[in-house]
């Protein structure tokens, strides 16, 4: 999955990491198996008016336009099946047009963004909205991706919140940084750990691991976890130590989302596979 993300102003970037989150969570809603290549460009009126005008014959500015690169492609289905990378195509959306839209439909600015993007998105995956028949699917459709969206985006604040509990519970008299983690399951239980430190350093255990263990003991197995969280307080998000990365290679699934974060709100999601990209696992013990 790549998204190649522009924005001409600044203070916008900020969407990038939304239409990442976005992209993935259309993929999972439409069952979509393919690697896609997506262009998103964050534009103003005038840019976007000129677009409308060269390549769609339309006098004046629009919210959003998609070049989706597989209309006319008849093995279109078979490529988004597919394990392959596949090109997608590209994505304008006006800030003017946004901002301005958000405010006559009395709702967030953030949320229009994202409606524009996913809108935009479905265009490329060839759902569209010119007959009334083709309308009732792509609007619900969109409705139900961004409520995803948005539902997924609570939990993983609720889960970093329950990290930042666990913490509290850290004993860390030794080197006084205190580590919480917090494993959520896909039942909806979650389980908690902090950092639990031993004059005789080496027994020391962390936050991630104790999190990992208090769950396993509880009978929770590999596939059961949705989701992993830890916090510390430090400048930028708390990254796993090499052992807590080792462990969670092993007893957590290798694609499932880590959220590393601070004190100071700051949040970065990777994986176990992007921590620890070429871990030591069962298959290394077997006898050749």
């Amino acid at each position: 999955m790549e998204l190649d993300f522009t924005s001409i102003k600044k203070e916008y970037e900020v969407y990038e990491k939304v239409y990442l989150d976005l992209l993935e969570q259309t993929l999972l809603t439409l069952k979509i198996k393919c690697s896609p290549i997506v262009s998103v460009s964050l534009i103003d009126d005038i840019a976007i008016h000129s677009i409308n005008r060269e390549y769609r014959h339309v006098d004046r500015p629009t919210d959003v336009i998609s070049f989706a690169f597989l209309d006319g492609n008849s093995n279109r289905a078979k490529l988004l099946r597919s394990k392959s990378e596949v090109v997608l195509g590209d994505i304008y959306i006006s800030i003017d047009r946004a901002s301005a839209q958000a405010k006559e439909y009395g709702h967030s600015e953030k949320r229009e963004f994202q409606f524009l993007f996913v809108h935009g998105l479905l265009h490329l995956l060839g759902y569209d909205h010119m007959k009334i028949e083709d309308e009732h699917i792509m609007f619900p459709l969109q409705e139900k991706i961004l409520k995803s969206y948005e539902e997924n985006q609570m939990k993983k604040e609720e889960l970093i919140k329950k990290a930042m509990e666990a913490r509290k519970l850290s004993h860390s008299p030794y080197s006084h940084f205190a580590v919480g983690a917090a494993v959520l399951c896909k039942d909806g239980q979650v389980f908690l750990g902090s950092n639990v430190e031993n004059a005789s350093y080496p027994l020391s255990m962390c936050a991630e691991r104790n999190a990992l263990y208090n769950a396993i003991m509880h009978g929770k197995k590999k596939e059961d976890f949705e989701m992993f969280a830890l916090v510390a307080d430090t400048d930028e998000p708390c990254s796993p130590c090499g052992a807590c990365r080792q462990v969670i290679s092993e007893l957590y699934p290798s694609d499932a989302p880590i959220l590393m974060a601070n004190l100071k709100g700051k949040v970065k999601e990777t994986n176990a596979k992007e921590l620890l990209p070429f871990a030591f696992d069962a298959s290394d013990l077997e006898n050749k």
